[in-house]
């Protein structure tokens, strides 16, 4: 698939020193999203949403796509833009103001810094668009997402459970 957001991606360099770029998401990136999913563990699917899940609809990528709803990213290797290791979602809630943040990093890129560099990416993204907070609902269980958030200052979670609603002020 050609790449028509070359000039508009956003470089991140992990820390094992490998290049990606991060860029919006179009309607034609389902096929390279789907194989994202079969890619991730049960586990990190489940973290991701909250159930096993183990795909996207076509109408769910519709709406994750769509950006009257908010602004999903891809992220690729810097030498193979086809193939998408993380899909980060900011999207409206019903608050005026607040976006909600997902992140979904394929198993292999765990660990090297993506996730905290695409929350980062991401409060710029919510800022841009005139958000003023940027919320997550995470599993208790899920550390690495939490750690992600901590990177953003954001304050203690506001609920005890299984699944936390953590606001970040930007």
């Amino acid at each position: 698939m050609p790449d028509v957001h070359r000039d508009t991606a956003h470089p991140i360099t992990l820390t094992d020193g490998t290049a990606t770029r991060t860029r919006e998401a179009t309607s034609a990136d389902l096929e390279p999203i789907q194989a994202l999913h079969r890619r991730c563990s049960p586990g990190s699917r489940a973290l991701r949403y909250h159930a096993g899940k183990h795909q996207l609809s076509p109408a769910g990528w519709r709406v994750l796509c769509d950006p009257g709803r908010g602004t999903t990213l891809v992220t690729t290797p810097a030498q193979r833009t086809d193939h998408i290791i993380a899909m980060t979602n900011v999207m409206r809630t019903d608050r005026q103001g607040v976006s909600e943040l997902a992140v979904l990093v394929e198993d292999a890129w765990q660990f090297k810094g993506l996730g905290t560099a695409l929350a980062a990416h991401a409060v710029e993204v919510a800022r841009r668009a005139g958000h003023h907070t940027l919320t997550a609902v995470v599993a208790a269980q899920n550390v690495p997402m939490l750690h992600v958030l901590e990177s953003l200052d954001a304050p203690p979670p506001r609920a005890v459970g299984p699944i936390l609603d953590i606001h970040v002020p930007l």
